[in-house]
């Protein structure tokens, strides 16, 4: 990245971290976690992954420092590693309810509400956020 502008860098960052949570699996877990630590078994049961496909996204969440591990009474835990990741979440939520209800502004200001539908991936995401 020797060249880029730093805006470059910076936006290269952020993009990875949007894709580290935009996986339905990946929100899912991190939903999950944001109420407080969640055991694997746990999160295996809410998820309905196998293990070793849990085990692949739990990686990249915490590749990206989302997430962290630790025991408790030999038991496998996750949680996330800071409020903000659960404010990410609250804004993700809020922000594609207003896109749902069409109360974001459309063609530059006009108010109107959206010609179509929201796409069909974007209301089973809705539903899944909760």
């Amino acid at each position: 990245m020797g060249d880029m502008p730093d805006g470059v860098i910076h936006t290269e960052v952020k993009a990875d971290l949007f894709k580290s949570m935009g996986h339905p699996a990946r929100i899912l877990v991190l939903e999950m976690l944001a109420s407080g630590p969640v055991t694997v078994s746990s999160l295996r049961d809410g998820t309905g992954l196998e293990a070793s496909n849990l085990s692949q996204h739990l990686g990249i969440l915490r590749r990206q420092r989302l997430i962290v591990p630790s025991r408790k009474d030999g038991r496998l835990f996750y949680e996330l590693t800071s409020p903000e990741v659960r404010e990410v979440l609250d804004a993700a939520r809020g922000l594609l309810g207003a896109i749902l209800d069409g109360g974001l502004r459309q063609n530059g200001g006009s108010g109107a509400a959206p010609a179509t539908a929201p796409a069909p991936s974007l209301t089973s995401a809705a539903q899944a956020a909760g």
